[in-house]
């Protein structure tokens, strides 16, 4: 029987460019998933299947920060700049590990000011995205 583990969001890290990511929002302040499905199958009239692997290594990494997070300014610069970096989402409570060496902003933040302090959402486009699981 397999031991039941409690999540623990303070262990998931981010790793851009060789820093550590501060500042995230409360919530959902991190997502990291692969674009497009690893096979497709398609069938045709008399129900035979083709299967095709797709050998897109595309990803996307959205990261929601408090708009006091210092990593705001990065962010921005590096858009500003269209700066190549590498990012890694850290997740040690499922040994899992994803991201890539080739990775963009595609998408600054929306600004959004009130009196309480608002998220500012990032949109990262990883060109050799991978999920590895130690």
């Amino acid at each position: 029987m397999a031991a039941i583990q409690a999540f623990d969001a303070s262990k998931v890290t981010v790793i851009l460019n060789n820093m550590a990511v501060t500042g995230f929002k409360k919530g959902t302040f991190v997502t990291a998933n692969k674009d497009d499905d690893d096979v497709t199958v398609e069938s045709n009239a008399q129900g035979e299947s083709t299967w095709t692997i797709n050998s897109s290594k595309l990803g996307t990494i959205q990261l929601t920060l408090n708009q006091t997070s210092p990593f705001c300014k990065v962010l921005n610069q590096l858009a500003n700049n269209h700066t190549f970096f590498p990012i890694w989402v850290n997740d040690p409570n499922n040994k899992e590990k994803r991201g890539g060496t080739q990775a963009m902003v595609t998408k600054v933040a929306d600004a959004t000011y009130s009196d309480g302090n608002e998220g500012r959402q990032y949109t990262i486009k990883v060109g050799d995205f991978q999920i590895i699981n130690s």
